[in-house]
């Protein structure tokens, strides 16, 4: 199915990459095939796939169209953990949405980032108790899917919380009242279909069932690695990868085109990007294999866990980067040509360094945790295991 996508998704890239506009009809692919219920159960509607699925697909969907894949990201790995949430502890509102999701007609979104607050351990948005819930004022950065999303995902800080200030982690619909999707804000060189709006939240009403996670503002959550670290770090390493195998493959028929195949500099070039691809791709699915596992939480202590999650989508995205590097290397002066593969996966492989972990923020983590130094306080999770979704015979 997603090698068909991919080829579809292809064939569209360089326009909406041209216009900067987002690839609805790629997209719409997506949702007419079934691939947007990818992570979400069989006996749900869904087609039972996981994290260890998700890490391959994605890399295959980029190959073809970055922004697409990275959009759908988004939706795929926050229904991935509400399936493996649900299939621990089943509830109704979950069972409801991840129909909807297999169905099509729910499409979840996150906007959590904002300046100075890349870890996703602060955030500069207030959150205020009133009855039944909280009032939330912010804006957030980076709404990556806000073209196509029905429900984001999003955090603030309630201070006043008795036991001191908490970070809430909270789903409301798109459209509640007060959630502003800010157009015109994403104008960038790489990523630039994926339409990622500025989205302003006004005095938003959020019940108290529609917030997932509270924990203490600065530390270190275990329900945060098992959920959103756990699925989008090796998720967005997957897309990134994508990118440069999509360059990668597009130079290697470049190559056989013009009879290079016996030159030595191009065999030695090829070598390398093979090597950095198939090593991304194992710790990548290594990664995959260790959360759905539970080990990560289990077999390591919290900070053990982020570092690993961190360490896969780093180490996917650097290789990323060298390979294109490479491919452009190899290719020559015709790589540069404005709309090329080469020249999209030039702009578009660049954001992985950025995206968050970012390079500097992973770098401080992993050599903190290789030294021993306790970076923040660390919380367990609320449950140390939790069930393979992927498993229709699992049920707690």
């Amino acid at each position: 199915m997603v090698r068909g996508l991919s080829e579809s998704c292809a064939r569209r890239a360089a326009k909406y990459d041209e216009s900067a506009e987002f690839p609805y009809e790629s997209f719409d692919a997506l949702r007419k095939s079934g691939y947007l219920g990818l992570t979400v159960p069989v006996e749900l509607g869904g087609l039972g796939g996981d994290l260890r699925d998700l890490v391959v697909t994605q890399e295959r969907l980029a190959a073809g169209c970055a922004s697409t894949a990275l959009t759908v990201n988004m939706h795929l790995s926050m229904a991935g953990q509400l399936a493996r949430n649900w299939r621990t502890t089943p509830n109704e509102a979950a069972e409801r949405m991840l129909r909807d999701i297999a169905g099509g007609d729910v499409v979840l979104g996150g906007a959590t980032a904002e300046p100075g607050h890349p870890l996703v351990r602060s955030t500069g948005s207030r959150a205020s108790r009133v009855d039944g819930g909280f009032v939330v004022s912010g804006l957030k950065t980076f709404g990556t899917g806000s073209a196509v999303m029905t429900h984001m995902t999003s955090m603030a800080v309630h201070e006043e919380h008795p036991g001191g200030p908490r970070l809430l982690v909270f789903r409301i619909p798109i459209d509640a009242a007060g959630v502003e999707i800010l157009a015109g804000t994403w104008n960038t060189s790489g990523m630039r279909a994926t339409r990622s709006e500025n989205i302003a939240l006004r005095d938003v009403f959020v019940p108290d069932e529609a917030v997932l996670l509270a924990f203490p503002v600065g530390s270190l959550d275990g329900n945060l690695l098992q959920n959103l670290w756990g699925w989008s770090m090796p998720t967005f390493g997957a897309v990134y990868l994508g990118v440069a195998v999509g360059a990668f493959e597009h130079c290697l028929a470049d190559v056989r085109r013009r009879g290079w195949e016996a030159r030595p500099f191009v065999r030695t070039t090829i070598t390398e990007c093979t090597l950095l691809v198939e090593s991304a791709r194992a710790v990548l699915r290594q990664t995959a294999e260790e959360v759905m596992g539970n080990d990560l939480w289990t077999r390591m202590t919290i900070q053990q866990g982020m570092s690993r999650v961190v360490l896969a989508k780093v180490l996917a995205t650097n290789h990323a980067v060298a390979v294109v590097d490479r491919v452009v290397q190899l290719v020559g002066s015709a790589a540069l040509r404005a709309g090329s593969v080469y020249d999209r996966a030039l702009r578009d492989v660049r954001a992985g360094t950025m995206h968050p972990y970012s390079n500097a923020d992973a770098h401080e983590l992993i050599s903190a945790t290789c030294l021993g130094i306790q970076v923040a306080e660390e919380h367990p999770p609320l449950r140390p295991a939790l069930a393979d979704p992927s498993d229709p015979l699992t049920t707690s």
